[in-house]
């Protein structure tokens, strides 16, 4: 059942409006009956009209909702003998239900970065499904042995095939476009391609470079001439992060051994980086480990990339390159907790807010619809306890974020808990 929109005016609040650094204390903001925001600003500035729900957002700051621009919804961290387990039927299930986790956690907005078919996009679209507003990269593109083969040295293939999640493994410059070509057939409103090798792969290493610039060109061209939103590259290692940079793609993710070349490509070419802090304290978590959650092959290699991402970030931050919030959550992760970890890492408070609302919008081609609290804009809104300027740890709590409303519809209240 999906919930009707409530035109509402919520006052007494701290507004965030993910432009400017300086909250509006004491504000006010109107939504309407189509789910939009009316107005936003100082309460001696904004109109309240008599027939809307009047809401007290005293204590509370309102943002707009979070935008996480790297996710997989159809995916856990979980051990390898329940992973083969997993049928085309328990990875939709799965996908819907992190929709809802995600969505309840603040995150009205997000680009999954693989593994999840487009029909689960369209059921969030409908309402039939409570879940974020979704874009799609169907399956990842990655050479055979790549970070996106799910080969092991047993010989088992730890993948689930899907009927509408074409294979995504390719070698040669006809081969990565017909690929390419079958994943905008399948719905991909992105295509996401493995630059590099991983930390959960497990034929491969973070520093391997994977696939030619001829190749990811011919990818990025593909994308363009279907008019797509875009490319965007697993990339954790030096040269493959180049590499990807010189083809021409849309975005970085990772980005954990990125040097001065690497930075001065991005800034010349003003594309932004996706760091994906959450998934590396996830593989780091010692119950995880424990659990055997986490692979050991996984472990090790991401030991060897934990403190050099954060170093490296931080560089890139000091240099101008314009970050992104990504936070390669599955299901069971807690994807606010970016913002922490980007603020402490060397973006500040604002910065990492801007990150997951404005910047977000922009690089997902929906900065005139969400990221910002402007009147027009669709109401993806969410409220905190406190100030997260100056409680910027506030991020890590999940009952800080008490409520969430996207497009107008309250989808968790949780002010009396």
């Amino acid at each position: 059942m999906v919930a009707p929109v409530r035109p509402a005016v919520f006052v007494g609040a701290r507004l965030l409006d993910g432009r400017s650094p300086d909250a509006i204390p004491n504000g006010v903001l109107v939504t309407d009956a189509n789910g939009r925001i009316v107005a936003a600003g100082p309460a001696a500035a904004v109109a309240v009209p008599k027939d809307a729900e009047r809401i007290d957002a005293s204590g509370l700051t309102i943002l707009p909702g979070i935008i996480d621009c790297h996710v997989h919804l159809a995916l856990r961290l979980e051990p390898v003998a329940e992973q083969v387990q997993r049928s085309a039927t328990d990875l939709v299930v799965r996908a819907l239900g992190a929709g809802r986790e995600f969505l309840e956690a603040g995150v009205t907005t997000i680009r999954d970065a693989g593994y999840m078919p487009a029909g689960i996009k369209r059921a969030f679209a409908s309402g039939a499904f409570p879940g974020p507003r979704t874009q799609v990269s169907c399956t990842p593109l990655s050479q055979t042995g790549g970070h996106g083969d799910g080969w092991t040295p047993s010989g088992a293939i730890l993948e689930t095939e899907v009927s509408d999640l074409p294979p995504g493994i390719a070698d040669g410059v006809d081969a990565v476009r017909r690929a390419t070509r079958l994943q905008i057939r399948a719905g991909a409103d992105w295509i996401k391609v493995m630059a590099t090798g991983g930390v959960l792969s497990a034929a491969d290493s973070p520093d391997a470079s994977q696939f030619t610039v001829d190749e990811i060109r011919a990818i990025v061209a593909e994308a363009k001439a279907a008019g797509i939103k875009g490319t965007f590259a697993h990339a954790e290692g030096t040269a493959g992060i180049k590499n990807a940079l010189r083809a021409g793609i849309t975005s970085i993710e990772h980005g954990d051994l990125i040097d001065d070349e690497g930075i001065d490509l991005m800034l010349e070419r003003g594309v932004p980086l996706v760091p994906t802090f959450n998934i590396n304290f996830a593989l780091m978590d010692e119950d995880r480990v424990a659990r055997g959650d986490v692979p050991p092959w996984a472990i090790e290699k991401m030991r060897y990339l934990f403190g050099k991402q954060q170093v490296n970030f931080r560089h890139a931050v000091e240099r101008g390159v314009r970050v992104v919030m990504g936070t390669d959550s599955f299901s069971g992760m807690y994807p606010p907790a970016e913002l922490a970890y980007m603020g402490e890492f060397g973006l500040g408070p604002f910065r990492a807010i801007q990150a997951a609302t404005n910047h977000a919008a922009e690089l997902l081609g929906l900065a005139n619809e969400v990221g910002t609290l402007e009147a027009g804009k669709v109401a993806d809104l969410i409220a905190v306890v406190g100030d997260p300027l100056s409680e910027p740890e506030l991020w890590r709590d999940p009952a800080r974020i008490v409520l969430v409303i996207q497009g107008g519809r309250f989808v968790a209240d949780r002010r009396g808990a």
